[in-house]
């Protein structure tokens, strides 16, 4: 948790000025002990009303003083704890930006979705609580302690004995609770992707009858969070009664002692109020420390789990940065695969592509057909560094990709998915995502390149028409035909379009390409397509079966030299 302090740097003045409000607050409640000796046993018990007079006004004054300083402490540390978990919160997104599609598939979006909210408000609490509840604890057993002293040390000594044996227990409480916190935390990472794929899968669920089987799969791992969830809490359970217990005998061994000593006049009758009551004092913040303790194992967890993502390396294509003057440009768009092998699992033996070898000249357009599971759609993801190749090397224009800054390569690469994302916000907003500064003439020619235009046109407030999440107020192809427009804004040198017209009819899809062609010829195109009408325009079509390239040539040469590309053309020219 150390390492996440950097983060309260920027408000370090507010982060000091909370625990020393705390301090005061706590020095003017110490005080009230004192204040009640002295008018019982200079007021009430030797009958001078003058002194009790005078006392009074000054537990007033400290009262007050204490009230004034409480506010002042819960303001600074709301400023600190506020403003630390904004920045917290802020970093952990730009760092989730900044990693890799490997990254990201090995945590999970359900894991990053708990980590950036629950995981930072608990992280976020837990500096709340430690400048104020946290600190008021330790100035009061410490307070406490030091007036318990003053006022008589051989009753202390229940003091020296009480307070190691709960030092001791609240250790072993934290230590066994970490790993339960950490436990619950991944349950919790279980309950929503289980949500995430449910709420996104809604249509697959209810088209499929399969709403009972997913209450089934939700009720597992639901029940799995709770059962994690029980068992740290009967641990935390268990902490306030045992503590109770060595409290409450402290507090019994304190009235039997102090009593014989005031019997034999050893300790005054206000003495010993006094010390009862700094030692209730004492105790009960011991007890209240030993919950925020265990607060603060949970915040632990959450800490172990945030620290998790920021410390992985940032992927090379973010570390580069921005283009500058080191950074090669991409000029043509030619591209290169010079012998290049990928896996997921870093194991040769499962590689998804294997010794890839193309040159594709710029504006040539290229289409990728393959059987599911070929490397098809992994292959084009390599080129804007999605993935870092595994074996060999990727060229753009002669230069090594890793040779091309960030924002140089992404700027150059339009890609267009097969599952279309929108975002919340308008039509036109979604369009001009890549260009924000896009004129209305600019959006309203992508859109009518793509064959978005005539549809856009017919809703009730056209390019203004607000989207829901995800696009979910419009159809598989019109969500498709924006995402086209969107790419087509851009004008980028390298266009990839990965089976991003499956969802709209064959008509729309050839008014589509013929677009395409006009407008992309000047840039090199991969199309990858599960129908050969999509690529058989293509000046090379590669074939892929396996990740390996096992035919490339025109749609002609192919029918008469692979048999895959025969197979798949006949049985949808029979279709």
């Amino acid at each position: 948790m150390l390492k996440l302090t950097r983060f309260l740097k920027k408000y370090w003045l507010s982060a000091l000025l909370a625990p020393l409000f705390m301090l005061l607050e706590v020095f003017m409640d110490l005080l009230q002990p004192r204040f009640m000796a002295s008018i019982v046993n200079d007021g009430i018990i030797a009958g001078d009303l003058t002194a009790i007079a005078s006392t009074a006004p000054k537990m007033l004054i400290a009262a007050l003083i204490g009230l004034i300083a409480g506010v002042g402490c819960t303001v600074f540390s709301t400023i600190a704890s506020q403003n630390f978990g904004a920045d917290l919160r802020q970093e952990l997104f730009q760092k989730i930006q900044s990693l890799s599609l490997r990254s990201l598939d090995r945590f999970g979006s359900g894991s990053i979705v708990t980590r950036l909210t629950g995981d930072v408000t608990q992280i976020q609490n837990l500096v709340l609580l430690l400048l104020r509840v946290f600190a008021r604890s330790s100035f009061i057993i410490i307070g406490s302690l030091i007036m318990a002293f003053v006022i008589s040390p051989r009753l202390s000594i229940i003091l020296l004995a009480m307070i190691p044996l709960l030092a001791i227990f609240l250790i072993i409480t934290t230590r066994i609770t970490v790993p339960l916190f950490a436990m619950m935390q991944q349950r919790l990472d279980q309950v929503n992707t289980v949500m995430q794929e449910n709420l996104s899968g809604i249509r697959v669920v209810k088209a499929f009858v399969r709403s009972d089987y997913e209450e089934e799969r939700f009720n597992e791992t639901n029940s799995n969070l709770l059962h994690a969830s029980l068992k740290a809490a009967k641990i935390v359970a268990l902490n306030t009664p045992l503590v109770s217990i060595i409290l409450n005998f402290s507090i019994v061994a304190a009235l039997w002692y102090g009593g014989m000593l005031s019997e034999y006049g050893a300790l005054s009758v206000g003495s010993l109020a006094a010390f009862l009551t700094y030692i209730t004092q004492l105790l009960f913040s011991t007890l209240g420390l030993g919950n925020q303790l265990i607060a603060i194992s949970r915040a632990k967890a959450s800490a172990d789990r945030i620290n998790e993502i920021l410390e992985v390396p940032a992927d090379k294509w973010t570390a580069e940065g921005k283009a500058n003057e080191q950074s090669k440009h991409i000029q043509a768009g030619r591209i290169t695969f010079d012998h290049v092998s990928f896996n997921y699992e870093g194991d040769s033996e499962k590689a998804v592509l294997r010794d890839i070898h193309l040159d594709i000249e710029p504006g040539e357009t290229i289409g990728i057909v393959g059987v599911n599971g070929s490397g098809k759609s992994t292959l084009v993801s390599l080129i804007p560094r999605f993935y870092e190749v595994t074996e060999g090397m990727i060229r753009i224009d002669s230069h090594p990709i890793n040779e091309i800054a960030a924002v140089e390569l992404h700027s150059q690469i339009g890609m267009v998915l097969q599952q279309a994302h929108l975002f919340s916000g308008t039509i036109r907003d979604n369009i001009s995502y890549g260009k924000p500064d896009a004129s209305q003439d600019e959006i309203v020619a992508a859109a009518k390149a793509a064959e978005a235009h005539a549809f856009i046109m017919k809703l009730e407030n056209g390019y203004d028409t607000l989207l829901g999440q995800r696009g979910v107020n419009l159809s598989g192809g019109q969500k498709q035909r924006l995402s086209i427009a969107r790419t087509l804004l851009l004008k980028p040198k390298i266009v990839i379009l990965d089976d991003c017209t499956s969802a709209v009819d064959l008509r729309t899809d050839l008014l589509i390409r013929k677009s395409l062609q006009e407008i992309m010829k000047t840039s090199t195109c991969f199309i990858i397509g599960q129908r050969i009408a999509s690529v058989q325009q293509a000046n090379r079509i590669i074939v892929l079966e396996d990740g390996q390239v096992t035919a490339i040539g025109t749609h002609q040469e192919l029918l008469e030299q692979s048999k895959l590309y025969q197979q798949m053309a006949f049985s949808q020219q029979g279709a």
